[in-house]
């Protein structure tokens, strides 16, 4: 009799143990049930992946199979890398004197407004900014980077070497990139007193300043001596002209624009490159119909600014915004 009592005992115990199990599970709603992921081959994890025909970027390479991670800031350009300098001296002062009609040839010799050096020029006007400004003064810009089409141009409607350099027989260091024709103004942007104006060909704008009023002198020779003391040497024949102490290469290929809106017109994405060449390396990929702003023309490659970074494209994939 006792024995069956204890059988009797443990069946409703169990009974009533899965009852508590099942009430527990069907009043958790809130939680999804849990599922396997399908085992996967050791195969198909390390093998290639092949990108299929129809998503290939459209570029004369082969297309990398995944972008590579984006900059957080624009790459450090190099020394003979031509950049656009407020970039990196924000509070210069420029007025392109070439991109007017405003000179001594009364046309306009180039479109572009803004000014551009070799970046191993521009830090060392970096420097000559930092001095002046010590005296509430800084720099203003007439002339920096010519192109050599330009220089064919100031040629053609002036076409006298005693002021302008024949481009059959040897450029201007202006199409280097390393010389900058450059005034004081003050805070405001006013130019102070000085021996002549820009593109003076009187010997009045010689360095042999014994010619020029006391103010006038004393500004000029400021200036000399500012740009001397960082590397620039200046041009006996005209107080405004210096050119870096380091020496680059007449530029051919490269020529700065204004400023203008475009988008990637390829099947995926197109690379942003360091350098004019596809075989340099990649900082990003632009995807397809993403815009940018067009700075400057390198032969095939556009040099562009995508979200802050600065680097060059293939021409033939990118259409006007």
């Amino acid at each position: 009799m006792k024995l069956k009592v204890r059988l009797l005992s443990l069946l409703l115990a169990i009974c009533l143990s899965g009852c508590v199990a099942k009430s527990s599970i069907s009043n958790d709603a809130t939680q999804p049930p849990v599922t396997e992921a399908p085992a996967t081959s050791l195969s198909a994890t390390t093998s290639p992946t092949t990108q299929p025909e129809e998503t290939r970027v459209k570029e004369t390479e082969p297309p990398e199979t995944a972008p590579p991670t984006r900059k957080p800031s624009p790459i450090e350009p190099a020394n003979d890398d031509f950049v656009r300098v407020r970039d990196y001296i924000p509070n210069i002062f420029f007025e392109l004197a070439y991109a007017t009609e405003d000179n001594f040839t009364g046309q306009k010799i180039y479109e572009f407004t803004e000014p551009w050096l070799r970046y191993g020029t521009v830090k060392k006007l970096i420097l000559v900014q930092e001095d002046l400004r010590g005296r509430e003064l800084y720099l203003k810009i007439w002339d920096a980077f010519r192109p050599t089409a330009a220089q064919f141009k100031l040629w053609d409607v002036y076409p006298d070497s005693t002021y302008v350099a024949n481009p059959v027989t040897g450029f201007s260091s202006h199409s280097r990139g390393n010389t900058i024709d450059v005034t004081l103004v003050d805070g405001d942007g006013q130019e102070i007193t000085m021996p002549t104006g820009f593109d003076d060909f009187s010997h009045l704008a010689d360095r042999d300043y014994s010619d020029c009023p006391k103010e006038a002198a004393e500004n000029a020779l400021l200036l000399e001596e500012a740009m001397k003391k960082h590397g620039f040497k200046p041009y006996s024949g005209e107080w405004w002209h210096f050119t870096d102490s380091d020496r680059y290469p007449v530029e051919k290929d490269f020529s700065p624009t204004m400023e203008a809106w475009y988008y990637a017109d390829c099947k995926e994405y197109i690379n942003l490159r360091t350098a004019p060449s596809s075989s340099s390396d990649a900082i990003t990929q632009i995807p397809v119909n993403e815009e940018f702003q067009v700075l400057a023309w390198h032969g095939d490659f556009a040099y562009v600014d995508y979200q802050g970074l600065r680097g060059y494209v293939l021409r033939f994939y990118i259409k006007q915004s």
